[in-house]
């Protein structure tokens, strides 16, 4: 009878053991948020964010760890601390990344910025940029889902921008948002590869590609309230 009560109780802890053992390979594993990573190794991220070539590649490894893992909090905290990027996020701001995404006519996209150059408060203001959320299916991001790097009434100008046509000869590269600048991110972002003006020897300005007749530019909003008078301001050809 002793034997068999040793027994019993080493076959009973043997199952509780084989029970945990399944209870634990059964506990779902973390999953990041990032799908697709665009950048092939931590190299290729760098150039993102450290066009001098400075940092280190132990550093660089790091980085690239904590973007493939969407540990988005942990990656500005280290920015922040290297004093990478002029504090902004590596990848433009982007993850999820599908490159060489084509514009088609009625598209429309919207972005805040002030003006290029001085602006008197009359007429069109000069706008430029290449960042645009797309406005899909009518839905607007929330300025916070944008991730910018101030708030929203130091901006004096929200438009959109409307696609008038499939005549443009660049393309974009469309990404979720990083979460970033104490903003919820995870919005979406199209970033235009609009070329260099042969004019200016910058790129285009979104005026300029109204000029061309490939969109159509509205001002909805001047939140710093400096301009309340470009509300409603078009610029097209």
């Amino acid at each position: 009878m002793k034997h068999f009560f040793k027994y019993f109780l080493f076959l009973s802890m043997a199952v509780f053991s084989v029970a945990c053992s399944s209870d634990d390979d059964e506990l779902p594993t973390e999953q990041s948020e990032v799908t697709t990573v665009f950048y092939n190794n931590a190299d290729e991220l760098a150039a993102t964010y450290d066009t001098g070539g400075t940092v280190s590649p132990t550093l660089r490894s790091q980085i690239y760890d904590l973007y493939k893992r969407g540990k988005w909090s942990e990656l500005e905290a280290l920015f922040t601390s290297s004093n990478l990027n002029g504090g902004w996020p590596p990848a433009n701001g982007g993850f999820n990344i599908v490159d060489d995404v084509s514009f088609t006519m009625g598209q429309k996209y919207d972005r805040y910025s002030g003006a290029v150059g001085t602006y008197s408060g009359t007429g069109a203001p000069t706008l430029g940029g290449s960042f645009t959320s797309p406005i899909i299916n009518g839905y607007v991001y929330t300025f916070t889902q944008r991730a910018l790097n101030k708030p929203e009434n130091t901006y004096d100008f929200y438009y959109e921008i409307e696609v008038l046509n499939n005549l443009l000869t660049f393309k974009g590269q469309t990404a979720d948002i990083i979460p970033w600048f104490n903003q919820a991110g995870r919005g979406k972002q199209t970033m235009w590869k609009i070329p260099i003006d042969p004019a200016t020897g910058y790129q285009k300005t979104w005026n300029k590609l109204a000029q061309e007749g490939y969109i159509k530019v509205t001002i909805k909003k001047n939140p710093s309230g400096n301009y309340p008078g470009a509300v409603g301001v078009v610029i097209q050809q």
